[in-house]
């Protein structure tokens, strides 16, 4: 009988020492010898690492003495070992043993699965939260390919993350998972949704200063647009994302961060041009199939404009 794929927890927080202590609790009941526990401490300053260290002895720990953003879930990722690497943000909830099996029974029964996405829901409830894929959320308990990756609820296979490379640091936050997506399928991997495996995401504030998810989504967009995408598809996207960003962010009170997102995104094209790779012809049929489910731009506007916080990665 084959062994089951040893897994390992990679827990990115900062500044949310309660939320953070309550997820390795239940992580730390597991008490499978196949799972490996690792938490990141990007910078804390509330004594979130020296908690842990204290409460969570299984844990393997790094603390750094800085908010690296991304870069933070990168220094977990570099240092696990198991066959799969599941990255969850801190204010998530309520990931089992029901959830490990199917995670590792996704990946077992899909050699070609580079990662697999979860279902995120308003804790205790089945309600749907953070839907960020091309198709209505009512789809949102079936399977299906994707190109969308949501850092803080997904499971990556450790073989294909060596082929791509971890994530691009210099993000620091907001699409960082789509360049990443980009990179597997170009090199062949497959990502998909799967239903099955749902989390609850107490979706915490603190931390999350409140410019910065518009300043980060709206600058971010030039960036992974010239990185990757064809200039057809790069037009349609770019008007899109800055349009809907630029009416959320004059909603919300955040018009400066946009227009200071706009100006450094332009200033800091050069060194994407030179790194410029557009998708092959495998990755475009993959995104035009999964693009072909996307919700009509009326139901999207409803659903957005009445949500803040949110992102468009």
């Amino acid at each position: 009988m084959r062994e089951p794929l040893a897994v390992s927890f990679v827990v990115l927080t900062c500044n949310r020492r309660p939320a953070v202590l309550r997820l390795l609790g239940q992580l730390d009941r597991l008490d499978d010898p196949g799972v490996e526990l690792i938490a990141v401490d990007n910078g804390s300053s509330d004594g979130t690492a020296e908690a842990i260290a204290v409460g969570h002895p299984r844990v393997r720990l790094v603390a750094l003495p800085v908010n690296t953003g991304v870069g933070g879930r990168n220094r977990g990722l570099e240092i696990a070992t198991g066959d799969v690497v599941v990255t969850l943000d801190d204010d998530m909830v309520d990931f089992g043993p029901d959830q490990l099996a199917a995670v590792r029974r996704a990946f077992a029964e899909a050699p070609g699965l580079g990662a697999v996405t979860f279902t995120c829901t308003w804790p205790g409830t089945d309600r749907v939260r953070d839907w960020v894929h091309r198709r209505p959320v009512t789809e949102a308990d079936t399977c299906f390919a994707t190109y969308e990756i949501t850092e803080g609820a997904v499971a990556y296979r450790r073989a294909a993350l060596a082929t791509t490379g971890l994530y691009r640091e210099d993000f620091f936050i907001s699409h960082e998972g789509l360049d990443l997506a980009y990179r597997l399928l170009d090199a062949g991997w497959d990502i998909a949704h799967d239903g099955r495996i749902r989390v609850g995401h107490d979706h915490r504030m603190e931390g999350r200063p409140g410019w910065r998810r518009y300043y980060f989504d709206t600058r971010n967009l030039f960036w992974v647009a010239v990185l990757h995408q064809p200039a057809d598809y790069a037009a349609g996207y770019l008007a899109r994302g800055l349009g809907a960003m630029l009416v959320y962010s004059l909603r919300d009170g955040h018009g400066l961060a946009w227009l200071q997102a706009v100006r450094d995104g332009l200033a800091g094209l050069a060194p994407f041009r030179r790194e410029r790779r557009p998708w092959n012809p495998q990755t475009r049929k993959r995104i035009r199939e999964a693009d072909a489910h996307r919700p009509g731009f009326w139901t999207l506007a409803r659903r957005r404009l009445g949500q803040r916080n949110f992102s468009l990665d």
